[in-house]
């Protein structure tokens, strides 16, 4: 497996779906660079080449809870993060191609 997308852009793109899709305490449009520390663990999930969907919804909905002491089983908090999962999701699939290198 090779990666398609250099690192920098790959944690550009993630901070630009955690703006967009996730946003749980709703400041993304004041401060876009809120949700920065979660880039780098969530570009470590997307690495990884075995990592699962659920690896993804998981690492989201323990820093609701933990981090931001949020009620990760809202509706609203639900679906944020099933529709962040989902963008991350085809991040990963997007980011990695099989070659014979």
């Amino acid at each position: 497996m090779k990666k398609t997308i250099d690192d920098r852009q790959l944690m550009n793109t993630v901070q630009k779906i955690l703006n967009r899709d996730w946003d749980p305490i709703e400041v993304a449009e004041v401060l876009n660079d809120e949700y920065d520390a979660y880039c780098a663990p969530i570009t470590q999930i997307l690495d990884d080449i075995q990592a699962t969907e659920q690896h993804l919804s998981n690492y989201l909905e323990e820093v609701e809870r933990e981090e931001m002491s949020l009620n990760t089983y809202s509706e609203q908090n639900l679906r944020r993060r099933a529709t962040t999962t989902q963008s991350l999701w085809k991040l990963h699939i997007s980011t990695h191609t099989l070659t014979n290198t």
